[in-house]
């Protein structure tokens, strides 16, 4: 019985390591790209960057992870709602 759970133990632990790490990393990417954001729909594309990056489960095709990574690396410090609609057309033109 002791050696059963052991093992549940050990699977357990196996497959919550990734999980977390996941989560670690998507809080980054908030803490990251979040602080500088400067309109709410920004903020918004930003936040579904991060989750798309980092809390979704299965492969990311790699047009979708340059597509996510796009909008993070021009999202941030935008002043205007306009220019947040055009880099996230200009991103998906791009990458999608």
């Amino acid at each position: 019985m002791k050696q059963i759970f052991a093992i549940l133990m050990i699977v357990c632990l196996a497959f919550s390591t990734p999980i977390y790490a996941a989560n670690e990393a998507f809080d980054d990417c908030l803490l990251t790209h979040l602080k500088g954001a400067k309109q709410d729909n920004a903020a918004h594309l930003i936040r579904l960057a991060c989750t798309g990056l980092y809390n979704r489960s299965g492969v990311l095709l790699e047009n979708r992870r340059l597509f996510l990574n796009c909008l993070l690396e021009h999202l941030v410090g935008v002043e205007s709602a306009q220019a947040v609609e055009d880099i996230h057309l200009a991103c998906g033109r791009k990458y999608d």
